[in-house]
């Protein structure tokens, strides 16, 4: 019987083929949203993961305060944003025995021109540390230098793509670039780093935080990262960064809602709780379509019983139940819902690979996603096709019988 009924619906989905379309069309949309947003969640978790796996094990990050305990769409107080610390901060961090680097970043848009050519990118102001705490070396020239650092020297290291938007293939080293209406000599061109979301990573300039300060006129850094000693505990460093910090805090102010003082396992910690619920809000998203391709079953399936009740009645006649019927009903739903996952799928991983080629990331999509979107699918076409098959089944043969074509 089973076997039959599938035959059956399969039929029917031919028969009415336009209306079977626009309902398979909507669940595919459904299912594909569903697996790229969350695919590209869980591929930018793996590249901040990635990244932050090459800062090394024995890293402290010391930031302004932001209160991130309500999850990352409340709690944060604009003015927080553009928080800064002061200059004085980094003398006093490496002051602490149990630190032996420390590096500071002032992170400002800018312009970069070379003769004709402009392009606009992010012009990262730091020190000689950088390069070793941040695991990003240069691949033609050199680094920046301490000297450098004390003169505040008009140099800069350009990062792959600003290079290539300004040189194309030629090589820059010992050219002239200028930002913010200076003259600075490049020295160096960075590796490749590839993107994080929409922000590339390579789409930046290096220059010598003092310069970067002179430049933009502004005496404070964003934040900075420090190393501490491999004899030294975690909770030790920590300790000895916050006596530290504490010598910066003003009067009436607290040290803990001041600075924040991250190691990079808090950080893992910090963004898969961020992203795991950034990625259950895209999924509820997501789920808005497949809601809206339900709604789009419903409608389709209960125009088919308007348009079958003589089928109905003639079956009920001959002795189908209302239970055959419903069956019916709900297995040209969960078809249709199949046929749209599957077709879903597929137009979900070719989006997945799109975006991927365009971020310049591995292409993945994990098995629960697919299961996940798969389940959502067919879910939706077989509740919302519950409420037609009941009223089909409902149906009185002779009513059905009585209706004239």
């Amino acid at each position: 019987m089973f076997k039959y009924l599938t035959g059956y619906a399969f039929r029917q989905l031919t028969r009415f083929g336009l209306q079977s379309l626009l309902a398979i069309l909507g669940v595919t949309i459904g299912v594909a949203n569903i697996i790229l947003l969350i695919s590209i969640t869980d591929l930018g978790r793996r590249q901040v993961l990635s990244m932050i796996g090459d800062f090394g094990a024995n890293l402290l990050i010391i930031a302004p305060y932001m209160d991130l305990e309500q999850g990352p769409f409340s709690g944060v107080n604009p003015s927080q944003l553009s928080a800064h610390l002061p200059a004085e901060i980094l003398a006093t961090v490496l002051a602490a025995d149990e630190i032996d680097a420390v590096a500071g970043a002032l992170l400002l848009p800018g312009h970069i021109s070379h003769g004709e050519d402009t392009t606009f990118a992010t012009v990262q102001g730091t020190g000689v540390d950088f390069r070793i705490l941040r695991g990003h070396e240069p691949d033609s020239g050199r680094w920046l230098s301490e000297a450098d650092e004390a003169a505040h020297a008009r140099v800069v290291c350009l990062g792959s793509t600003v290079r290539r938007t300004l040189f194309g293939e030629a090589d820059p080293l010992g050219s002239e670039v200028t930002i913010k209406g200076e003259t600075l000599t490049v020295i160096g061109t960075m590796e490749h780093k590839g993107r994080i979301g929409l922000e590339d990573l390579d789409n930046r300039v290096y220059i010598p935080l003092g310069t970067a300060q002179e430049l933009y006129e502004f005496n404070s850094i964003h934040g900075l990262i420090c190393r501490y000693r491999q004899d030294v505990s975690e909770e030790d460093a920590v300790a000895a960064v916050k006596r530290q910090l504490a010598t910066l805090v003003k009067p009436g102010e607290d040290l803990d809602t001041t600075f924040m003082v991250v190691t990079i396992k808090e950080a893992r910690q910090l963004l898969n709780s961020t992203l795991g619920l950034f990625r259950a809000v895209l999924a509820g998203i997501a789920s808005i379509a497949l809601l809206v391709a339900g709604l789009g079953i419903m409608n389709v399936m209960l125009i088919r019983v308007t348009q079958r009740r003589l089928e109905i009645g003639l079956r009920k006649a001959m002795g189908a139940t209302n239970r055959d019927i419903v069956l019916q009903f709900l297995l040209e739903g969960g078809i249709q819902a199949l046929i749209g996952a599957v077709c879903g799928i597929a137009l979900g991983i070719g989006g997945v690979h799109f975006y991927c080629i365009y971020a310049e990331w591995n292409p993945y999509v994990s098995l629960a996603t697919l299961v996940t979107a798969v389940v959502f699918g067919l879910a939706t076409g077989l509740i919302f096709s519950a409420y037609p098959a009941l009223r089909a089944a409902r149906l009185d043969p002779i009513q059905a019988l009585r209706q004239e074509y």
